[in-house]
């Protein structure tokens, strides 16, 4: 069989990107295109001021303990808290903190009870944020509005030491810079019995410290995430001991996240910040421990996040209440947002404190969102037969406003109290889109890290609508500015801006993009008062790949192909790059003329596409085959020739 090979080994894509709206930003090629561009000056990246609206950030701060009543930290002596009563404790945060984020431990009960921690000056709630019983050491989350700056702590049930640590709080100040919240699906992310996050697989000893990688791994972007969101719990002690979760790189803090007897499996929820490499450490004291952490989001330093909004105790469900019953072994218990009170508010995720008690086997409680399909691995609650344990559980909320509670064994009664919830900004530019016209990127909507971006001449992502304060306004059209904010692969932020007006088509030219993911989003400003930030856009630019070659064979045999004779044709192709963008991702074929002018396309796998073809006209016949990558670089065409007799 005749076959002539006509390879050309340059890989094509043309290169611009352009970023435009009301206004618009041009973002540089990652290949030379085939007809030169005029070369556009680059103009300087200016900083956005004013920033865009954003309420609910949250501020971390360094752990720092601000009650403990062995020690008379915040209080005026070092005496257990006599049950009945309350104590008042200065948070020492700014005016502007509108909720305040704590680890709070009870220690040294001498009876069973409850504490409770609500904002000082307001009604005491008839819910509970810990449950304890006599001589217990037990920690909990606790997120509480703050109103003067003060907090208080009640107790019920005997004496007990109390201790709080202060994680950060929640601000809604223009001026502070904060962080907003990315709810993620739950994931572990390490159990050292497994291993998962750990190479081997063994306890963390006593005195020792593990390192835990993130940032890159279950939804957390490898850069941009300032703190993590973790369920940590500690199984198999062999020593009473506690666990200190901190960011790696940094002095570890004299607090704790979590402390345990032997043999308890006891769970804590940790808000954390990252260490510079993405990372935190989780030290354990004494003895021996098994650590598991399973992920629920991450905050950031973008304002496209959501923003919190404490609600104070709001009780969901009690099934001890008459008409309720238990959760029975492998049985779901559905919650609708509504029962907190929050109607139709469009929530992206919800803190809830979620109590087992009378529990008939030890067993554990996984929440998770949805319709009951779809429950992760991960777990919120641990506890065993009879036990009372409470937990502070962020779990992510969709379209359908539901909520699902799971009991892996037994029967367990379960208490839900809501203390607040997360909402996706709201009043920022819409309509954002990849492309123009027809484009095949279409609207901006997917997640991390987004689709690949083959960077063409012409290619735009629109802001569509303005927001309404800045649609025919009494301000001159110039006077209205659409700000664009592009963050690299390597986390580093550009801002640039454009006029807006009627017809407007501004750009400015960008840094040529190297490989990698990228997020943009974009807010309007009139310099004074600023909209809120659209959605985040995300999208991935490869750079460097390269088609290195493309192979065409055949099953037919030089001299027996005749005019109807089905044939087999296969491709085969190899490609260069630093991203997983340089897969080949599928070929374009066409018989007698140039895929440019038209041609099928198939998938590949590894490389490798299969096409079952039928003869049909005969003599010399050319099948033009060109394979793409799954960024969309194109190879040159591979002529693959044979002749077919007539019959």
């Amino acid at each position: 069989m005749d076959r002539a090979y006509a390879l050309v080994p340059a890989s094509h894509r043309l290169g611009r990107l352009a970023l435009a709206g009301v206004a618009a930003l041009t973002l540089a090629a990652a290949a030379t295109p085939a007809t030169a561009a005029t070369p556009v000056p680059a103009p300087h990246a200016d900083a956005p001021v004013p920033p865009p609206a954003q309420s609910g950030k949250f501020v971390q701060t360094p752990l720092t303990r601000i009650l403990d009543t062995r020690s008379a930290i915040g209080v005026p002596g070092d005496t257990q808290v006599p049950s009945g009563t309350s104590i008042k404790v200065a948070t020492k945060l700014p005016a502007d903190a509108k909720a305040v984020v704590m680890n709070v431990t009870v220690t040294k009960p001498t009876s069973s009870g409850y504490l409770t921690v609500y904002p000082d000056g307001a009604q005491r709630p008839t819910t509970s944020n810990l449950n304890f019983t006599a001589g217990q050491t037990i920690p909990n989350s606790v997120t509480v509005p703050v109103t003067n700056g003060y907090v208080d702590f009640y107790n019920f049930g005997g004496s007990a030491d109390v201790i709080a640590d202060l994680a950060g709080y929640y601000t809604d100040d223009a001026a502070t810079t904060g962080s907003s919240y990315v709810p993620v699906a739950p994931g572990r992310v390490l159990d050292t019995r497994k291993p998962i996050g750990t190479p081997t697989v063994a306890p963390v000893g006593g005195g020792k410290t593990l390192n835990l990688k993130l940032a890159g791994t279950q939804g957390i972007p490898a850069q941009g995430a300032t703190a993590v969101v973790l369920n940590v719990t500690a199984t198999g002690a062999t020593a009473g001991s506690y666990l200190t979760v901190f960011p790696h790189g940094t002095e570890r803090p004299t607090t704790s996240n979590l402390n345990f007897g032997p043999n308890q499996t006891i769970p804590n929820l940790v808000t954390v910040p990252l260490g510079e490499d993405g990372s935190v450490d989780i030290y354990n004291l004494s003895g021996n421990v098994d650590v598991v952490a399973d992920i629920f989001g991450y905050y950031q330093s973008a304002p496209t996040g959501a923003g919190f909004t404490p609600t104070g105790p709001k009780r969901m469900i009690d099934t001890r209440a008459d008409g309720n019953h238990p959760i029975g072994p492998g049985a779901t218990l559905n919650l609708s947002t509504a029962l907190g009170g929050l109607g139709t508010t469009k929530v992206s995720a919800v803190v809830l404190n979620v109590t087992a008690t009378r529990a008939t086997a030890g067993g554990y409680l996984t929440v998770f969102p949805g319709n009951g399909t779809g429950r992760p691995t991960t777990s919120n609650l641990n506890f065993t037969a009879g036990q009372t344990i409470p937990n502070l559980v962020v779990v992510p909320v969709d379209d359908s406003g539901l909520i699902n509670i799971y009991n892996f064994a037994g029967s367990t009664d379960v208490i839900v109290d809501l203390f607040g919830y997360f909402t996706d900004p709201a009043g920022g530019p819409t309509d954002l889109k990849f492309g123009t016209g027809t484009s095949q990127y279409g609207q901006c909507g997917a997640p991390a890290p987004g689709p690949w971006q083959p960077v063409s001449e012409g290619d735009s992502a629109t802001v569509g609508a303005m927001p309404g304060p800045f649609q025919g306004s009494a301000q001159q059209p110039s006077d209205i500015q659409v700000r664009f904010v592009v963050t690299d692969p390597a986390g580093n932020i550009s801002n640039y801006s454009a006029t807006s007006g009627f017809g407007a088509n501004k750009s400015v030219w960008l840094a040529k993009p190297v490989s990698g993911a990228y997020s943009w989003y974009a807010y309007a400003t009139d310099g004074k008062t600023s909209s809120a930030p659209s959605k985040p856009c995300f999208f991935q630019v490869d750079g460097d790949s390269r088609i290195t070659g493309v192979t065409v064979t055949s099953n037919g045999v030089e001299g027996q192909i005749f005019q109807g004779m089905p044939l087999t044709f296969t491709f085969t192709a190899t490609s260069t790059g630093s991203t997983d963008g340089k897969n080949i991702s599928g070929f374009c074929y066409a018989m007698n003329q140039a895929p440019s002018v038209g041609c099928s396309q198939i998938p590949a796998v590894n490389g490798k596409a299969t096409v079952n073809l039928t003869t049909g006209q005969w003599g010399s016949q050319a099948l033009y085959v060109q394979a793409f990558t799954a960024s969309g670089w194109t190879g040159a065409p591979t002529i693959f020739t044979y002749y077919v007799r007539w019959q």
